[in-house]
């Protein structure tokens, strides 16, 4: 997120919403959860593209858990998803 950790507003996730639909999922979650291994995949990700999709396996609980986790444990935010495919941004660092 951005420097003052900021939420997004309504309109910037709805502007993100509509860029994540032309993207694939990065990372599908199984029955086996969030491993370490799953985190890190997140976080590259993240770092790399800033804004992308998760693909969860599983019943809405187990899903509304591990939104949460993912927002948490990668300091992003959980904009949105459709079905089992959730939307994650985090604001990409300024280059120098």
């Amino acid at each position: 997120m951005d420097e003052a950790n900021t939420p997004l507003s309504s309109a910037e996730k709805k502007e993100l919403r509509g860029i994540a639909q032309r993207l694939k999922p990065h990372v599908h979650i199984g029955k086996n959860g969030l491993s370490e291994s799953v985190t890190k995949e997140i976080e590259m990700a993240l770092t790399k593209n800033g804004l992308i999709k998760i693909r969860f396996e599983g019943d809405k609980a187990a899903m509304k858990q591990f939104q949460a986790d993912i927002a948490k444990s990668n300091q992003c935010e959980y904009i949105g998803g459709v079905g089992k495919v959730g939307i994650f941004y985090r604001d990409m660092p300024e280059e120098a």
